[in-house]
C-alpha cells in the first residue's frame, strides 16, 4: 500500500533541509484550524498529514481516501484547496511544485 507520509519523508531525505514540506508538526492545531474555517463537525474524519514550511499549505486526508492541500487563511473566509484522489498524485504534485519553485535549473 502506498504510504503518503513515508513518501513525503523520502522527499525530505532526497532534497535535504531545503525541502519545504514535512510531516513533523502539531497536526491537531491544523486540524482544529480547518474545522473552524470550514465549520466541520467534530465527528468528520480529517487528518493533517503534512505541511509546507514556506507558506500556509497543509495536506489533509479525508475519510482515508481523499487528499486535499488547503491554503489556510487564518482570517475568515473559506480557504482554497486542491483535491487528489490518489496518494501518488499528491506526492508527485508536492515534489513538482518544490522543484519548479525552489530548485535552480541546470
Amino acid at each position: 500500500m502506498y504510504d503518503v507520509i513515508d513518501e513525503i519523508r523520502k522527499l525530505e531525505e532526497k532534497y535535504g533541509e531545503d525541502f519545504n514540506w514535512g510531516t513533523d508538526f502539531k497536526n491537531e492545531f491544523f486540524e482544529s484550524e480547518l474545522r473552524k474555517e470550514l465549520a466541520l463537525e467534530p465527528s468528520f474524519n480529517v487528518k493533517a498529514i503534512a505541511r509546507s514550511y514556506s507558506n500556509d499549505d497543509v495536506l489533509f486526508e479525508y475519510d482515508d481516501k481523499v487528499f486535499r492541500i488547503y491554503h489556510l487563511t487564518y482570517s475568515g473566509g473559506e480557504p482554497r484547496y486542491q483535491e487528489f484522489t490518489d496518494g501518488r498524485a499528491v506526492v508527485d504534485y508536492i515534489e513538482r511544485q518544490f522543484v519548479e519553485e525552489y530548485c535552480e535549473e541546470g
